[in-house]
């Protein structure tokens, strides 16, 4: 029995588009083309191994009432419109498109624990280690490990799947899970071993 799942947060187009509503109210994510390049062979590659593929993506209700202190902290998020449930912003970006066995986890919070089914799917599923990849890396990406780890599920990023607003932030992140969460590898590494 497969005992690995691959969680992929928040690729969608608010983030993995120029277009998309954070980088409207002045976000970048730097090395974005590298991490939906990684993004797109992992996925692959898990759907070989017959992984539990998840993506997750951040959507709020049309009027906001959902979005708690995440909104109140941003105000730009409902003056742009941002993350509203049935827009283009808040899809899957057309290169990772979720199949129809595969589960998307529709989050309020940086953590898609909190709130979700996620942990359900989990047990439900036998899952021992999951596998992370994903933006933004020292916000939700590293929620994700961090809830993983409580939860006592092996970890494991994909440093070269994910990618963050600043290197400073990004390599920050990195060094914060590797040293107290979990593993940190290359996809390179990732695909030779398993």
């Amino acid at each position: 029995m497969n005992e690995t799942a691959l969680i992929v947060v928040d690729m969608q187009n608010a983030f993995c588009s120029k277009k998309g509503s954070f980088w409207r109210r002045g976000g970048a994510i730097m090395d974005l083309k590298e991490a939906l390049s990684t993004n797109k062979k992992l996925i692959s590659f898990s759907r070989k191994r017959k992984w539990l593929i998840i993506f997750t993506k951040l959507v709020f209700r049309k009027d906001y009432s959902d979005g708690g202190l995440l909104v109140k902290r941003n105000p730009a998020i409902i003056e742009l419109g941002a993350y509203k449930e049935e827009t283009w912003d808040s899809e899957i970006t057309k290169s990772l498109l979720p199949r129809e066995n595969e589960y998307v986890v529709m989050k309020k919070r940086l953590d898609p624990f909190i709130g979700t089914n996620l942990l359900k799917i989990l047990h439900k599923n036998n899952i021992r280690r999951v596998v992370v990849s994903g933006v933004i890396t020292n916000i939700c990406v590293e929620s994700t490990v961090r809830s993983a780890f409580n939860y006592d599920f092996s970890t494991i990023l994909v440093k070269d799947a994910t990618a963050a607003s600043s290197l400073k932030s990004y390599a920050s992140s990195l060094e914060t899970i590797s040293k107290s969460f979990g593993d940190v590898v290359s996809s390179q590494k990732l695909f030779s071993e398993f």
